[in-house]
């Protein structure tokens, strides 16, 4: 612990590019740790339990549902514990959007600059929390379904959605788990998000099997999530939690850290076709995110299921309309 003492110290003197270097050592997988100590009280309301249409998967956590519940009211606080989660927007809703483009302009053009470039798309957000991620991508002219297993912080996100009803009126809300949607909405979704939610799950493979079947053929899914080495438990853990607080304290299990040949496996699994896979990392002194090669610690993959949505053209003809 001597080294992780150095971390710390390092970490609040020079910022994380600093302490990247002074742990090069760690970034090596790891199969045990000494497990992080996370006292849950008794918890708010989970509005959702395993049901018989979920096939025998479960993957809500009570207790990581416990936590963000009672931090629910700090969602939309852009300075506090959530306050990384509101600057990685700068990185995953560029990557989605342009994840869901590829799928009508897969040479690219200027869609990205018209007002409503996702018009037309429907989106699941999967573990949406207050609403972070799940409204800019509404913003953006997507129909948008965020569903998490909290109904505290489902509340928070219906809340703040009245502040802007117009602007908003594509999203909508659900307290629901994604294994107890998967079958009926089978093959429903353009787009769908995990993002930074599937280390809070207990059944991660169940987890990814459901996403893919929620996913319409051509369609695509994002993951954020972390990596399970040294150097994240250092960073994701030590720093972030203990130290700098930018994560509500307990808020990660480090044994549920995935790391990407493992996430890479289970999508491939569910007949999924890899395309990007990027490492991501935080700076604490600007409190930005920045797209490197180093996949250790964050990182984001997207996936494409084979064949073609039959909601492309409609897609294309909605952003078109709407950018008149």
């Amino acid at each position: 612990m001597n080294i992780l003492s150095g971390t710390v110290r390092t970490i609040k003197n020079a910022g994380s590019w600093a302490i990247l270097r002074v742990c090069q050592s760690y970034r090596q997988p790891v199969a045990s740790v000494v497990n992080t100590h996370r006292n849950h009280s008794s918890y708010n309301k989970v509005c959702c339990r395993h049901s018989e249409a979920s096939g025998g998967t479960n993957t809500i956590d009570d207790e990581e549902v416990a936590l963000f519940s009672r931090h629910a009211n700090e969602w939309w606080n852009e300075t506090g514990e959530f306050a990384a989660l509101h600057s990685l927007n700068d990185l995953r809703v560029p990557l989605v959007r342009d994840a869901l483009l590829a799928q009508i302009t897969p040479s690219g053009d200027n869609k990205t600059l018209k007002p409503m470039p996702l018009a037309g798309f429907n989106i699941l957000d999967v573990g949406c929390g207050g609403g972070i991620l799940s409204e800019p991508l509404a913003r953006l002219g997507a129909n948008v379904t965020g569903i998490d297993a909290s109904e505290e912080g489902i509340k928070v996100a219906k809340w703040h959605k009245t502040l802007d009803p117009e602007a908003l009126s594509r999203l909508n809300y659900r307290c629901a788990a994604i294994e107890n949607i998967a079958t009926a909405e089978a093959e429903t979704y353009d787009g769908l998000v995990a993002s930074e939610i599937i280390e809070h799950v207990t059944d991660q493979r169940g987890f990814v099997t459901a996403c893919c079947q929620l996913v319409k053929p051509g369609g695509s899914i994002v993951f954020t999530t972390l990596s399970r080495t040294y150097l994240s438990y250092a960073l994701g853990i030590v720093a972030a939690e203990r130290i700098l607080r930018i994560v509500p304290a307990g808020a990660h299990d480090w044994k549920k850290f995935v790391l990407p040949d493992e996430l890479q496996d289970m999508i491939r699994e569910n007949g999924m076709n890899i395309r990007l896979v990027h490492g991501m990392m935080f700076n604490p002194l600007t409190s930005r995110w920045s797209w490197i090669s180093d996949t250790s610690i964050n990182y984001a993959i997207h996936a494409v299921k084979p064949g073609k949505s039959a909601s492309s053209s409609e897609s294309s003809s909605s952003s078109d309309s709407d950018s008149g």
